[in-house]
């Protein structure tokens, strides 16, 4: 673990009492009773990452729902306690220390970046809590402890795939690595430079999107300037949306490929017809056929079809819930420990994103590569 990251999770336990609680499903009282089953989700509900943080939340309801409407788990309701991490990891620790003093709070879900998992996990760990982030990729995470669970790849193995839907779909001479400066996006940026260069591609533009940039028009002059054939953008959707609108207006047409950050509807929503043509990753697309059913549910409670950050959710709290009702079933207490053992002991779990088997708290799984055109994403075939 980075030095920067311990510091981040020291500072945050002197936090923890600013964090402020927020209900999902349940009730404070319900949160203190030994007839519930009880999990801790964290998302960032607010700030530049909040679609993504409200597409957990919503995934997360509408488990919840069918599992208590269904009888819950061993005959008692499953209650979720909801925190906003704001996408900030002294946040994330101050509500990891909550849950973890709540007794009752048997396993954690979240949360959406992999800077405010890893913070939160190095609190949860010395606890003892199981944690299921959605969505975090960066190795390190579940390098903490046994106690950290993934639903995607690792980010390096995931690198791997990127640099090769580039290469299959785009001239890839002389390639630039846009990164947004978080945990992740200097891991994915660094992976994909080195497995670029290995392959025989320049690297003329190599930069980092500082997290409250809105102006990109000197990196587009670069852009110009090195003359690349394409750009690997790995940056979320919010500045990504900016970036790719200063980039059409500059005149550059430059083919942009990314990872899943960039499958999000609120990208097409942001940036236009900016986005069209631009190639990215998921674990889930709705248009598949095998999860007609998770569409249809989530779509009649929320009015539109779920996204790769719905589904990532639906599978963490799925899973937690498998292991907890494991226990259940062959009448062993719902422990911290025992849901822990009981996560990893699964058989592979055939899930929304794909079916999730855990070797040291990852999976491996295949992608799907997504094409924006005419306003949707489509599968490139």
């Amino acid at each position: 673990m980075t030095h920067r990251m311990n510091w981040l999770a020291r500072t945050g336990l002197a936090m923890a009492v600013a964090a402020t609680l927020m209900q999902g499903a349940g009730t404070p009282a319900l949160a203190q009773s030994q007839e519930n089953v009880i999990f801790g989700f964290f998302a960032p509900l607010t700030g530049r990452f909040g679609a993504n943080g409200e597409r957990f939340k919503e995934a997360v309801e509408l488990f919840v729902e069918q599992t208590n409407e269904s009888g819950g788990i061993g005959g008692k309701p499953l209650v979720v306690l909801t925190e906003d991490d704001r996408g900030e990891p002294m946040q994330a620790t101050a509500i990891a220390q909550k849950f973890s003093e709540n007794k009752d709070v048997v396993a954690a879900i979240g949360s959406f970046t992999s800077g405010n998992s890893i913070a939160a996990g190095e609190i949860f760990a010395a606890a003892g809590v199981p944690q299921v982030s959605p969505s975090s990729s960066h190795p390190d995470y579940t390098k903490i402890s046994k106690y950290q669970f993934r639903i995607p790849n690792t980010q390096d193995t995931m690198s791997l795939i990127y640099v090769k839907t580039l290469e299959e779909n785009a001239p890839h001479e002389r390639v630039a690595i846009i990164y947004f400066q978080d945990d992740w996006g200097i891991f994915v940026g660094n992976a994909t430079k080195k497995a670029l260069e290995a392959d025989g591609s320049e690297v003329p533009v190599f930069e980092a999107m500082l997290p409250d940039a809105r102006d990109f028009r000197p990196l587009v002059t670069k852009l110009r300037q090195a003359n690349v054939d394409a750009i690997l953008l790995a940056s979320h959707y919010g500045p990504s949306a900016t970036f790719l609108q200063q980039l059409r207006q500059a005149g550059l047409q430059t083919p942009v490929i990314g990872p899943e950050t960039l499958y999000n509807p609120e990208l097409i929503t942001l940036a236009g017809d900016a986005a069209n043509g631009v190639i990215t990753t998921t674990y889930f697309f709705p248009g598949d056929p095998s999860k007609a059913k998770f569409v249809e549910e989530y779509s009649a409670k929320f009015g539109r079809e779920p996204d790769l950050w719905a589904a990532y959710a639906y599978d963490a709290i799925s899973i937690a819930a498998a292991g907890a009702k494991a226990l259940a079933d062959s009448g062993q207490p719902i422990t911290r420990e025992a849901l822990r053992d009981a996560i990893d002991n699964l058989p592979p779990f055939d899930g929304v994103t794909g079916v999730t088997e855990f070797v040291d708290g990852t999976p491996a799984k295949d992608l799907t590569i997504l094409k924006i055109q005419d306003g949707a994403y489509t599968l490139l075939k």
